[in-house]
């Protein structure tokens, strides 16, 4: 069978309307589901509020979309309760934890993923966790911590077992139940900890075609209008769903397909990688996944190659961080040389939540080792960026959607 599967038309959806039905007027009625400490900044006063009714109709007769997210500390310890930062960085977290059903934890700081782990082989939630943290020690610091299963004691002590140079501190709680005793020790651990517990992330709609009535994405703009669109559904279920030899037809009718298809890890790395991608990365946003764990997040940058960059120089401060190798990132990597033992980019694979509009990218994710990269393709230039990928033996499949995210 011929190989290459023609995408070139794909770029014309970037130029083409897709309008929704949306009524001329919408009628929006919430209710408050508890106050907050307060909203984004001390300074202002927050509240979270659920959807009952939409244009009149009662959305809480529809199939229950929304997870239960309840405060669960004990005492009146815990810095006054949940924040309006806090709250987002929980549900951010359930966000992308809802697309794996395999244990995983997420690390969140300002409402962006800083420390990534899924179990891929047979790890505990406590080794999940201490990869989530060593990813990032530094951002992670004061971080959210957030857990698809339930916190037993084992994972609650490696919560607290850093000290020294390098601590680390959680600021915020969040899982799905805890073991019996599990509260009472880290409320007599940390005073300051806030503790969270939610359910129902299987009722989170993930993939196009889950229902989502009821469901709106509002954009609040500093001039008082609000943007509203569809929730981000992603069209990519599985591994099939992966265009794995885009072929792009240039002016002068030369193919250019890619030449490699990832292999069975770099499969589930990709998926791993665009679904963190989708729900945990500001655009421009690149996440680099390992054997199921975060090594670096480039994220909210104006540029996607600049996107790229600033995932390489941190990945490599946060490898050094963890092996106590000084790295200064003003002088390049003068202190130590890029090797086989000190490379953490090496066999890892990237996933781009736009495409990439030059080949600079490629070569940079090349010059560091990464094997497979991800992304929607739809440039004017994919011809030249295929190129540069199969120069490097990168295999490069196409998502054909775009998970831009302005948080």
């Amino acid at each position: 069978m011929p190989r290459g599967t023609d995408i070139t038309k794909f770029k014309h959806a970037y130029r083409e309307r897709n309008e929704g039905d949306f009524p001329d007027r919408l009628e929006i009625l919430l209710k408050k589901r508890w106050d907050l400490k307060y909203g984004e900044n001390p300074a202002q006063h927050g509240a979270i509020y659920s959807l009952t009714e939409l244009n009149e109709v009662d959305v809480r007769t529809i199939p229950d979309h929304l997870t239960d997210l309840r405060y669960v500390r004990s005492d009146d310890q815990g810095k006054g309760g949940l924040s309006l930062t806090n709250t987002m960085d929980i549900t951010r977290a359930m966000d992308v934890l809802k697309f794996f059903d395999v244990p995983a934890v997420a690390i969140m700081k300002h409402n962006i993923v800083s420390g990534f782990a899924k179990q891929t082989n047979n790890q505990s939630l406590t080794d999940l966790f201490r990869l989530a943290r060593d990813a990032d020690l530094r951002s992670n610091f004061g971080g959210t911590a957030v857990f698809n299963r339930t916190l037993d004691r084992e994972t609650a002590n490696a919560l607290y077992e850093l000290k020294g140079e390098n601590p680390f501190f959680a600021d915020v709680l969040a899982a799905v139940d805890y073991d019996e005793g599990v509260l009472g020790y880290v409320e007599g651990q940390s005073k300051n900890v806030r503790i969270a517990q939610f359910s129902g992330l299987d009722k989170l709609p993930k993939f196009q075609g889950d229902n989502t009535y009821g469901l709106l994405s509002l954009k609040e703009m500093p001039t008082g209008r609000i943007g509203i669109q569809d929730v981000y559904l992603t069209s990519i279920k599985s591994a099939k769903d992966l265009i794995l030899d885009p072929m792009v037809i240039d002016k002068d009718g030369k193919k250019h397909i890619i030449d490699r298809d990832p292999d069975k890890r770099e499969l589930d790395d990709l998926l791993t990688a665009w679904y963190v991608n989708v729900a945990g990365a500001r655009s421009n946003g690149v996440v680099f996944i390992s054997n199921g764990v975060s090594v670096a997040i480039g994220s909210g940058q104006v540029e996607r190659v600049g996107a790229v960059e600033q995932a390489i120089v941190k990945g490599f401060q946060k490898y050094c961080d963890r092996k106590g190798i000084r790295y200064d990132p003003l002088h390049g990597t003068n202190n130590f040389e890029i090797t086989e033992n000190v490379n953490p980019f090496k066999g890892a694979v990237c996933s781009s939540d736009a495409f990439f509009p030059f080949s600079d990218s490629i070569e940079l994710l090349a010059r560091v080792g990464v094997t497979a990269v991800v992304q929607p393709y739809g440039s004017i230039n994919d011809n030249v960026v295929i190129d540069a990928a199969n120069k490097h033996k990168i295999a490069m499949p196409a998502t054909l959607e775009r998970c831009f995210g302005h948080f």
